[in-house]
């Protein structure tokens, strides 16, 4: 193991050598034995333009005693200067916890917040609605009832009368859309859960049809969230240059929906959820990463916005970072190519006067920024099913340098997700049985798990 480790460990530090920018994704957990991990997955766009993702370390805090934004961000500082990347991440992408967000104030890193936990945010908010929280909690003692009761689950398989049952899912409020799928399956089978409540002594509340309405209601307004949330949470392809189009789409959604509502609850969650959208995700179209990256996502460019406004302020953005790009190209050029010596066997211009205001034109880098990026936006869009990492393979030389800002704001993923798949591999790992391995073994079997492409 320590050989592969070795092995691998070197193999990646060699790719992250040779890349410029890179983001990366953090999040703290604990083990099975009560002790804090902090695990770090980093996110590059290789030279053949892959979006690769791997996990840099998974080890505890600097000091055990605290949590604080000082001592994740003292532990994030040595994992990146260890793999030698600190001054290329562009992006950390963290939950909305304080602790993080301060963390990454102090190492002066760009911050963006993952989207997907702002979703779940939305739909925790609307699960604690005076108006539907007495009908999910008794859909909760349904599930709980079957999952207790082994007689009461087989009659419950036996009522569905199809070869391959389904069953029940309860409800888990640090698992995203569980509620959803726990009421989605409650729909699906509410015939068979009735028959069994109805025949079953001891056994809770059956739904009303009432209750019926409400929950397809309710299945109907979640149903964006989950599929937004699944959408977004994708670790082979580039995320982030969906953000503001998937607010923009949950906003249509949404107002499409509050007329298809049966109930007047249906109507005021309806009504919630939009107030929550622009509460918890019109930031979104505001940061510059999120600005950017939609822009350089051919499939979207500025129709990509609900403000037309934050499209033109995202275009000004843009076009002072190519100014930067093209400077810096420029300066390159000028240090590798000596300047060509006149040629003396020319001809000398027929008027004078032409060649010298030819001549003394200024050309400017914004210039060049302006006319690079109006064709660009000129362009038609890309299918909505291309990955823009693909048109950007296609793109011509004339913006070679716009295709390397894409690179850098594609790189960042949308979600934390990546760190959060890595608590399910470790709970996998660190078991019951297994509650007293070793940091250093921790770090190596999850490096392994997560890496192994690397072989």
């Amino acid at each position: 193991m320590k050989n592969m480790f070795s092995s691998l460990q070197k193999k990646l530090k060699e790719l992250l050598a040779n890349i410029e920018c890179c983001a990366i994704t953090t999040d703290g957990w604990s083990s099975r034995g009560n002790e804090h991990y902090l695990t770090v997955t980093c996110h590059f766009i290789t030279s053949e333009l892959k979006l690769q993702s791997a996990v840099l370390s998974t080890t505890k805090l600097q000091s055990d005693e605290n949590h604080s934004a000082d001592n994740i961000a003292g532990s994030l500082r040595a994992v990146l200067h260890e793999w030698d990347v600190f001054e290329k991440v562009s992006t950390i992408v963290t939950d909305n916890v304080a602790n993080m967000l301060k963390a990454c104030e102090i190492l002066q890193k760009r911050n963006l917040p993952c989207f997907a936990h702002c979703l779940n945010l939305i739909a925790q908010d609307t699960l604690s609605l005076d108006c539907i929280k007495g009908i999910t909690g008794k859909c909760k003692r349904i599930v709980a009832f079957f999952k207790s009761s082994t007689t009461a689950y087989a009659k419950f398989r036996s009522a569905q009368g199809i070869e391959r049952p389904y069953s029940l899912v309860q409800e888990v409020s640090t698992r995203w859309n569980s509620a959803y799928r726990m009421i989605k399956r409650i729909l699906l089978t509410k015939d068979a859960i009735a028959v069994v409540l109805l025949n079953t002594t001891k056994a809770p509340a059956a739904l009303t049809a009432d209750d019926i309405c409400i929950l397809e209601d309710l299945v109907d307004l979640l149903a964006p969230l989950d599929n937004a949330t699944t959408q977004v949470s994708a670790s082979q392809s580039v995320t982030v240059s969906l953000l503001i189009p998937t607010v923009s789409e949950l906003h249509q959604n949404y107002h499409d929906l509050y007329s298809k509502m049966k109930t007047t609850e249906g109507k005021s969650i309806c009504l919630f959820l939009i107030e929550r959208l622009i509460h918890r995700l019109s930031k979104f179209e505001t940061r510059t990463v999120t600005r950017v990256v939609t822009l350089l996502d051919a499939r979207f460019k500025k129709e990509g916005f609900r403000s037309a406004n934050n499209a033109g302020i995202a275009a000004g953005i843009l076009e002072n970072e190519l100014i930067t790009v093209y400077k810096s190209a420029s300066a390159v050029d000028e240090r590798v190519i000596p300047p060509t010596p006149p040629n003396l066997s020319q001809p000398q211009p027929k008027f004078k006067f032409l060649q010298q205001k030819i001549d003394s034109r200024v050309h400017t880098t914004r210039s060049d920024a302006i006319t690079v990026l109006r064709q660009y936006f000129e362009r038609p869009h890309a299918p909505q099913d291309i990955d823009p990492l693909e048109y950007w393979k296609t793109i011509g030389n004339e913006m070679e340098l716009l295709k390397s800002c894409a690179i850098r704001y594609f790189c960042v993923p949308a979600t934390s997700t990546e760190s959060e798949r890595m608590f399910s591999k470790a709970g996998c790992i660190i078991s019951d049985r297994r509650t007293c391995l070793k940091e250093k073994n921790v770090n190596m079997l999850l490096f392994l798990n997560k890496n192994n492409w690397l072989m």
